[in-house]
């Protein structure tokens, strides 16, 4: 039996500017709103998936440790993660995988927490944490460009207790579980692919932020590589398309998810 949830962990204000890159804002303006400083609000949306026996978590939001260094952000209505996947009726100790997609702290920062001495520890203490081995080594000798996105605080704790796994390309997680990696936004980033009883479910986390960027040239500024990230872009849309799959978006605000209708 596999079953999907999504998980919201809570919203921060992005520049428009950064957020569409190359598209003005005479056209992006009409299709997803800013306030009047530019700024426009992201979600964090999270996935758990209910499968083979396993309870796998796929990106974790930005967590609450690093608010003073993230002002700029305007983070706000954060959720507890842990305490959300209670919700669905499970504990910290009962996921089993941490699938990170990337490691910007907009996706990561929730996998660890403070405990009750104030150090830093894995938020699931029994589970793998996937990760790529190309992002891992991105983050280990950041490119200039996006290393204020990096916090150590958010993944050394995970290889520090040996839950850190990384991969080297494409493979499955588990008998419905894929997990793909793409380049252009930042190295090796993940996508997660899933089976849901025969409805194909993908996750691309910033391949594709928000539904607004599905045409192929609506690229964000966070791209480290606008050129490989349409590339990849093009790439990963051709086989969600052959797949006639649904997209679970991680930071629209207004769309949670696109079924089947993005061609």
């Amino acid at each position: 039996m596999a079953n999907f949830h999504t998980i919201e962990t809570g919203y921060f204000r992005a520049d428009g500017g950064a957020m569409f890159g190359p598209i003005p804002k005479k056209y992006w303006h009409k299709r997803y709103p800013s306030d009047p400083n530019n700024m426009c609000l992201m979600a964090m949306r999270c996935l758990f998936i209910e499968t083979d026996g396993r309870k796998i978590l796929v990106d974790c939001g930005a967590g609450d440790k690093q608010l003073d260094k993230l002002k700029f952000y305007q983070l706000y209505n954060l959720k507890d993660l842990r305490s959300e996947i209670g919700k669905i009726g499970y504990s910290p100790d009962e996921v089993t995988d941490v699938v990170l997609t990337h490691l910007h702290f907009d996706h990561c920062g929730g996998g660890t927490v403070f405990n009750e001495r104030r150090e830093v520890v894995p938020a699931f203490p029994k589970a793998d944490y996937w990760l790529s081995r190309a992002q891992w080594n991105n983050y280990k000798n950041p490119m200039l460009y996006e290393a204020a996105s990096f916090f150590p605080e958010n993944i050394e704790p995970v290889f520090e207790t040996g839950q850190l796994q990384l991969i080297d390309s494409d493979q499955p997680l588990s008998e419905n579980v894929t997990l793909k990696l793409y380049d252009g936004h930042t190295p090796g980033q993940i996508a997660v692919f899933y089976d849901s009883d025969g409805e194909k479910i993908i996750f691309p986390a910033d391949i594709v932020p928000t539904s607004v960027h599905l045409p192929l040239g609506w690229l964000s500024a966070y791209d480290n590589n606008a050129a490989l990230a349409m590339e990849e872009k093009k790439r990963f849309l051709d086989e969600a398309k052959a797949q006639n799959a649904t997209l679970i978006f991680f930071h629209d605000a207004y769309t949670k998810m696109i079924k089947n209708g993005f061609r």
